[in-house]
C-alpha cells in the first residue's frame, strides 16, 4: 500500500473518529487538513480532469451530505463523517492548487 493511499485511509478513519461524540478531542479538524495537506501534497494528480474532481468534491460534499440528516438514526451521524471527510479533501484540493500553482510559475528544469 502506497503512502497516499494509506493517508487517505487515516483520513476516513480520523474522520470516522471526529464524528463520535464521546472522543474528547477538540482538534479533529486541524488534524483532517493537515492529513489533507500531506495527501495532496504527495499526490501524483497530474491530470486536470482528476484536479477539477477534487475541486468540485471539496465544494460539492459538504451540500451533498446535509441531505442526509433526514435519514432516521444513522444520518445525522453519516452526515457528520461526510462533513469531517470534507474537511480533509478541502485541504487535498488547497494543496493540489498550490502545487499546480508552483509549477505554473516556476520554471521547468531539464
Amino acid at each position: 500500500m502506497n503512502s497516499e493511499r494509506t493517508l487517505i485511509a487515516v483520513m476516513v478513519v480520523v474522520a470516522i473518529l471526529a464524528a463520535i461524540p464521546q472522543l474528547p478531542f477538540s482538534s479533529w479538524s486541524i488534524v483532517l487538513v493537515v492529513l489533507g495537506l500531506i495527501a495532496g501534497g504527495i499526490g501524483q494528480l497530474g491530470d486536470t480532469t482528476e484536479r477539477t474532481i477534487f475541486y468540485v468534491l471539496a465544494i460539492a460534499l459538504p451540500e451533498f451530505s446535509d441531505s442526509l440528516s433526514v435519514v432516521p438514526t444513522v444520518g445525522p451521524w453519516l452526515n457528520q463523517v461526510l462533513d469531517h471527510l470534507s474537511t480533509s479533501i478541502q485541504g487535498m484540493a488547497v494543496a493540489i492548487f498550490a502545487r499546480a500553482l508552483y509549477g505554473r510559475l516556476m520554471p521547468a528544469s531539464k
